[in-house]
């Protein structure tokens, strides 16, 4: 019986120093879990701002080649006219034959009526 009750003993105590140890283990697992979920999510929130990042700099990409191309258009116009001239000259000239052609249709119906 004694060795029995030695067993006995002997698992006590070492159901005693066993207990303290294994739920020391259970919180470090439970924090090491937790750790693990707040690392998780802040990497997604970082995957977050990296998308918002870059498309921030998509954004600003197409924006500075519209202004780009905006810039060589007008170049491009200036250089093949650089004062508008041509077209005001043009615009001038067409406006000048309707009125020279309203005046010679005046003048015909003025002599329709009158015979002068």
């Amino acid at each position: 019986m004694r060795s029995r009750t030695r067993t006995v003993a002997r698992l006590g105590i070492v159901a005693l120093v066993v207990a303290p140890v294994a739920s020391g283990a259970g919180r470090a697992a439970a924090q090491g879990a937790k750790q693990s979920a707040d690392s998780v999510v802040q990497g997604a929130k970082e995957i977050g701002k990296g998308v918002e990042d870059t498309a921030k700099g998509i954004g600003e990409t197409v924006v500075t080649g519209a202004k780009e191309v905006g810039q060589r258009a007008q170049s491009a116009g200036k250089e093949l006219d650089p004062q508008g001239q041509k077209l005001h000259d043009s615009a001038k000239t067409f406006g000048e034959s309707i009125w020279g052609s309203m005046k010679a249709f005046g003048r015909s119906v003025r002599t329709f009526f009158t015979g002068q």
